[in-house]
């Protein structure tokens, strides 16, 4: 090891830390891990792009059909909750059971029914 004496301090620096690969490699570290100096912009715009072709997958991958309840929701969802209907779209199918069975049970059509299935919804979706 090298010693140097800056101040009447002697520091010791190893001689791997001058080697041009450690420097390369502190660089992309530094540049990876910090979002100020990396462009961050273009990752978040990939991540949303691909977040939304992922929403566009059909929501019955297998061969069972959707129930009549189901229809009856998402067409209710569809026409007088159309945000709510955004996020329940992208829902994966055990998801959206579990909503259109909270709707099942409840046969009240009232505002805080909806109010509770769009907060379901939403918590599935933001995993809450």
């Amino acid at each position: 090891m090298k010693q140097h004496n800056i101040s009447k301090c002697a520091i010791k620096i190893p001689p791997a830390l001058f080697s041009s690969s450690w420097i390369i490699a502190s660089l992309f570290f530094i540049f990876a891990a910090s979002p100020t100096l990396a462009t961050s912009d273009n990752y978040l715009d990939a991540l949303s792009t691909e977040a939304e072709a992922s929403a566009h997958v059909p929501t019955n991958t297998g061969n069972i059909e959707p129930s009549e309840k189901q229809l009856a929701l998402e067409k209710f969802l569809q026409k007088e909750k159309p945000t709510t209907f955004k996020y329940y779209k992208k829902l994966n199918r055990w998801n959206k059971a579990t909503v259109v069975e909270l709707y099942r049970t409840d046969n009240a059509n009232t505002p805080a029914k909806f109010d509770q299935l769009r907060k379901k919804i939403l918590d599935l979706y933001f995993k809450r």
